[in-house]
Order: structure tokens, then C-alpha cells, then sequence
């Protein structure tokens, strides 16, 4: 694609602020500078990170959501979004999140065909999201292999899959020798869809002389919901009651995370409903080892790219069993990923995965 047709994209998220894992592989990916990037927010959108990028503030609407009063707000979104695609044949829609994929649903039904969907979530409602494949067909991605498995959709390969992606230059850190205290770390935000409650839990079946090996640092805040305040406060009372409160440490919002990467040991992904994990792919590029659900779709990540270790679903028991493991074996210091597998994540791969379905959506235009 030549700079004289080069395509703008709209990123869109339906979100308040910049925060979160989608924003973050959107700024990389503009970075990459492939296709010009814009990003589409709710009215009143604050910028926290920098540089700030360019916007496109759409009506109102609960980014991720799905409801009746979503999808209605979505279809005064995807008629604004329409116009704005009208006025240049260059330009691009991919919807990110929930909101996203309801308005490129409403794109589809009026008639337009520049636009695609990416799944980024592991919604309960898996039957909507095989209605929405069945609309959207070659026109809506999912982020790996295990999250075709987990709605249904095909064999778990990488087929129309578009993965999220790091920048390509990292700075390994250098390699920990064993020390008396391990530090596991947990980043997200402190919604009850992280399944944090799982790492409480685990601390409190480890044996005693383990656990007393153990430091958990949780680095994320609250998402300004009522819901988020309520899960945090059971978070910290819970730990309270089961007497491991003193072994972990509620950080909240930390940035940049390469200050963070250093500090930890290994990190945990504990949901089984995580459907990839910036945070897993950050922190193996960066040289930490990661420790899974094999439900998540950061389990694709750990089996391509040998990014660590998998326990099994939701059980905080097996949970704990491969912290012990990790505790009292040599994996941690032994542990190295297949950096080569890791440059398919790279930003500038991937960018051109988004580039390709792009020029196709230009040329059935």
C-alpha cells in the first residue's frame, strides 16, 4: 500500500480513558505506523498515558457491555461511525471491544463493508458470539486458538486469529538468582472477571514453610464501577479472614511496567477467562515466566512461545501445587522462552496481519 492510498483505521473501544490491555496493543500498533491509527472513545475521554493519541469521540456507550440499552447506544454509534467512513474511501473500522462488536454488527446491517471485529473477551453468552461470526463471517478475529475453543467456532489453530502484540525492541531483564522470598505478580484491573479471589485462596493452601516463601504484588486499579469498589473491598477482606493478608500487596495503577517486570518472579494469570494477557505476553518478552489457567488464552502463548507453566481451570488447589513446584524446584532459574516463537507477537508481524485484511476490505469495497 503506498503512502497516496495509505488507510486510517478507527480503533474503536467506547471507552472513558486509555487504560487497559486493548488500549495498549492499539498505541502499538500505531507506533508501527503501517495504517494511520485513530482511536474511538466516549465523549469526555481522558488521556493518561503518553504521547496522547488521536480521537474520535462517538455517543456515550458502556464499551463493555452487552444489553439491550447497549445495542440501541450502538446503533447511534455505528450511524455516526458510517458517515465518518462516507467521507473517505480509505477509511477503516475494527471494533475491539463488546461495544465494538455490536456496532460493526449495525455496519453489516447497513450495508457497510469496511469494517471488522475483534474479540477480546471471553463473554458468557457464547451463542451471540457464533450468531455474530455467522453475520460478520472472514470480518470478525479472535484473539487465539483457545478462544475459538472456548466459543465453538472451528479448530483451535491460529486461523483467523489476529493475536495481540508487543513492541519489537525489549529490554530483557537479567536473570535472578534464587533468593529467600519469590514475588509473584498479578496486573489487571481489580474486576471480579480476574478471578484474583483464586491467588488469595492459593496462598492459603500452601504449606506453611512455603507460603512463608511467598510475596504477591497485585499491580491495577479500580475501573470506577461500584462492582469494581465492592470486589476489591472482598478481595482485601478475604485476605484478612484467611490470614495470608500480610503476603500480598495491593500496588494499584502502576506504569510504565518495565519498571515492574524486574520486581516479580514469575506471573500469574489465574482466570480461566482471561482470554490472552498483554500482561503474560509483556512480561516473557521482558524475561518473566508466566503460570496460567490452561482455560485462558494466555495458555497459547505458553505452550507457542514456552512462556512458562499451566495449572489446571479454575482450581486454586492445583494452583497452589504448581507454586510449591516452583518454590522448591530449580524452573524458575532453569526457565528460558523460545524467543524466535515470541516474534510472531512482535508488533510489526502483526501489523501486517491487520494490514492484509485491510487492503482486502479496500478492494471489495
Amino acid at each position: 500500500m503506498s503512502a497516496s492510498d495509505r488507510c486510517t483505521v478507527l480503533h474503536y473501544v467506547g471507552y472513558d480513558t486509555d487504560r487497559g490491555g486493548i488500549v495498549s496493543v492499539v498505541r502499538t500498533l500505531a507506533n508501527v505506523q503501517a495504517f494511520g491509527c485513530v482511536l474511538g472513545v466516549n465523549r469526555g475521554f481522558v488521556q493518561l498515558r503518553s504521547p496522547p493519541m488521536e480521537t474520535l469521540e462517538l455517543p456515550r456507550t458502556a464499551g463493555e457491555t452487552i444489553g439491550t440499552g447497549a445495542i440501541l447506544r450502538a446503533l447511534g454509534v455505528a450511524r455516526r461511525v458510517r458517515d465518518w467512513l462516507r467521507a473517505d474511501g480509505t477509511r477503516i473500522f475494527h471494533g475491539h471491544s463488546r461495544a465494538g462488536l455490536l456496532t460493526g454488527l449495525w455496519l453489516a446491517q447497513l450495508g457497510e463493508s469496511r469494517a471488522v471485529v475483534s474479540v477480546h473477551c471471553y463473554g458468557r453468552r457464547r451463542w451471540f458470539y457464533r450468531w455474530a461470526k455467522a453475520r460478520l463471517d472472514r470480518r470478525l478475529f479472535w484473539l487465539s486458538p483457545a478462544m475459538k475453543t472456548y466459543y465453538g467456532v472451528g479448530p483451535a489453530t491460529w486461523d483467523d486469529c489476529l493475536p495481540d502484540c508487543i513492541p519489537p525492541a525489549r529490554t530483557i531483564r537479567r536473570r535472578k538468582e534464587p533468593t529467600a522470598i519469590l514475588t509473584f505478580g498479578l496486573v489487571g484491573g481489580l474486576v471480579p472477571e480476574k478471578r484474583w479471589e483464586l491467588a488469595v485462596t492459593a496462598l492459603t493452601r500452601l504449606p506453611t514453610a512455603v507460603r512463608a516463601k511467598v510475596r504477591v504484588v497485585h499491580a491495577g486499579d479500580l475501573d470506577g464501577t461500584r462492582r469494581s469498589a465492592a470486589y476489591a473491598e472482598d478481595l482485601t477482606a478475604r485476605a484478612v479472614a484467611q490470614g495470608v493478608a500480610h503476603r500480598i500487596e495491593w500496588r494499584g495503577w502502576v506504569g510504565p511496567m518495565d519498571r515492574f517486570w524486574p520486581e516479580i518472579d514469575c506471573l500469574l494469570v489465574v482466570s480461566p477467562r482471561e482470554a490472552f494477557s498483554v500482561a503474560a505476553l509483556e512480561a516473557v518478552a521482558a524475561g518473566v515466566p508466566v503460570l496460567a489457567s490452561d482455560r485462558s488464552g494466555a495458555r497459547d502463548l505458553v505452550t507457542t512461545c514456552r512462556g512458562g507453566w499451566l495449572f489446571a481451570g479454575d482450581s486454586p488447589d492445583d494452583l497452589a501445587e504448581q507454586i510449591s513446584m516452583l518454590i522448591r524446584g530449580n524452573q524458575l532459574w532453569e526457565w528460558q522462552s523460545d524467543p524466535d516463537a515470541l516474534q510472531r507477537f512482535s508488533a510489526p508481524i502483526v501489523a501486517e496481519q491487520y494490514l492484509t485484511i485491510y487492503r482486502t476490505l479496500l478492494k471489495a469495497d
